[in-house]
């Protein structure tokens, strides 16, 4: 660990400070193509230092793509880089902020490499994901490796999509408090909901992430039980007139992990099927 404070990002990435968003993304795709672990499996060996190399890639281009996290970053480094100046007496020492933790990975740590027989390995890069410009507390993708990073935009429909298939997949949001309150004000706030799930048909994957778990009321017994019933019947009766996929997850960092894997691997389906491998992947297959 010592020797990842260290490393220099930029060198990393073989970059300049001065590189572009494009070109950082595009140096990032680079090297984890030369350092990706499944090009080790003959060596263990070779293998666990590709892993540990592809984390500090990893690491590099989060820290570098994020403005607000390069801004910072570069500040730090002239930092350490600049000469000690003499130090001056003082009665009592200068307290020091307390340093924020380093974003930890999460989900999958590698890309989706595709594969068929007799042909070679195809890495999946990572996709960034299209916000709807409405979504007032987005999802935050960082430390997801096969997310590259975000882009707010006015949707369609739905609140997240694919930028680099942007047709191919939309999801819309949902926390469980809001949830309840839409299915118990049918004169209200159910048209209007279901009128914007109305707009999720003309994708052909689509889904509805509900946030939070769904439990009984607080009335409790029979009644919070026929509560709770009412609520699954209700997300039924969507999946059956709309055909959108419902997918829950008890806390928002279970949703925007479930959002990027369903959207990495959905992508990963549309690029196989964009070079040539076939839409569909056999028993011998990746």
């Amino acid at each position: 660990m010592r020797e990842e404070r260290k490393a220099n990002y930029y060198t990393v990435l073989e970059l300049l400070p001065t590189a572009t968003d494009a070109d950082i993304k595009k140096a990032w795709q680079e090297q984890m193509q030369v350092w990706h672990p499944d090009r080790f499996n003959h060596s263990p060996t070779l293998q666990r230092k590709a892993e540990a190399r592809t984390q500090l890639i990893n690491q590099a281009y989060q820290t570098l793509s994020d403005p607000i996290a390069r801004t910072r970053y570069n500040a730090a480094t002239r930092t350490s880089s600049s000469p000690t100046q003499p130090s001056r007496p003082s009665s009592s020492p200068r307290p020091q902020p307390t340093p924020r933790p380093r974003q930890e990975l999460r989900g999958p740590q590698s890309l989706i490499t595709l594969s068929r027989q007799g042909r070679p390995k195809i890495l999946v890069p990572a996709i960034q994901m299209l916000v709807d410009s409405n979504e007032q507390l987005p999802y935050d993708f960082r430390g997801l490796v096969r997310i590259a990073g975000t882009i707010r935009q006015t949707l369609p429909a739905g609140d997240y999509a694919i930028a680099e298939a942007p047709e191919l997949i939309c999801m819309e949001r949902l926390r469980v408090e809001d949830l309840y309150t839409t299915v118990s004000n049918s004169s209200n706030d159910r048209p209007r909901f279901l009128r914007e799930l109305e707009r999720l048909v003309a994708f052909p994957q689509r889904f509805l992430v509900i946030e939070g778990t769904i439990q009984q009321s607080i009335a409790g017994g029979r009644l919070g039980e026929y509560h709770k019933n009412g609520l699954l019947d209700f997300l039924a009766a969507i999946t059956a007139r709309y055909g959108i996929q419902i997918i829950h997850a008890d806390t928002r960092e279970e949703a925007e992990e479930r959002v990027a894997n369903l959207a990495a691997l959905h992508y990963a389906y549309f690029f196989a099927e964009r070079e040539g491998l076939g839409r569909f992947l056999t028993e011998n297959d990746l």
